[in-house]
């Protein structure tokens, strides 16, 4: 009976200290900008004064503490900041329309803050033919490559750009024309990344 309870306390102590990472997590997130989970709950069970060894949270949810908190701390706030970059994404998307772009990430969860960036996924036969995009269009911009997790472990170093519209950042990924067909893992989830083109896209600015 005595081992009994105490694993049962040990659970709820537990399950506490997972709540308490989660919403010190997602305060990280919002008010400083880290996009990368990991950095967020190991920054904040070292804040919390939390051994190294505790049991973290899942990605799911710490993007669910950080929901709950934009919602309840910053609603309006975030609400226009969701209107604004979709209009941006629509805009950029238009720029884009030929390599068949595609929205995903924070905003398409719901997950935005101050400093969440527009997420897109550009389809294109090089690298290449995208920076000609920017050329044409005089936006300076930043390149770099970002690693994508595909299913069965596969990982793959994506080119990509950085760019700022409005003050607002940029980031566009260039995948291979063939990779249309599959996306990415997604960071929060774990399964295949939701994508949505532009006439979704306009369909979701159109409902704000």
């Amino acid at each position: 009976m005595k081992k009994q309870r105490n694993a049962t306390q040990y659970f709820a102590s537990s399950e506490h200290r997972r709540i308490l990472i989660s919403e010190e997590a997602a305060r990280i997130m919002d008010q400083q900008g880290i996009r990368d989970f990991h950095m967020a709950k190991t920054k904040a069970a070292r804040r919390l004064g939390l051994g190294k060894r505790v049991p973290l949270p899942t990605n799911r949810e710490i993007e669910a503490a950080l929901q709950q908190r934009l919602r309840l701390f910053d609603g309006d706030r975030w609400s226009a900041r969701c209107r604004m970059l979709w209009c941006l994404a629509t805009m950029t998307m238009e720029m884009f329309v030929r390599y068949e772009p595609r929205v995903v990430g924070a905003l398409l969860r719901g997950s935005v803050t101050e400093k969440t960036p527009v997420e897109l996924h550009l389809f294109a036969d090089t690298p290449e033919d995208i920076a000609d995009c920017f050329a044409i269009n005089s936006i300076p911009y930043e390149s770099f490559e970002k690693r994508a997790r595909f299913r069965r472990g596969r990982y793959t170093m994506i080119p990509a750009f950085r760019f700022a519209r409005e003050g607002v950042g940029v980031e566009v990924l260039a995948f291979n024309t063939k990779d249309i067909r599959e996306a990415p893992l997604c960071p929060v989830a774990g399964k295949p990344m939701q994508r949505i083109a532009l006439e979704r896209a306009r369909e979701m600015l159109a409902s704000l």
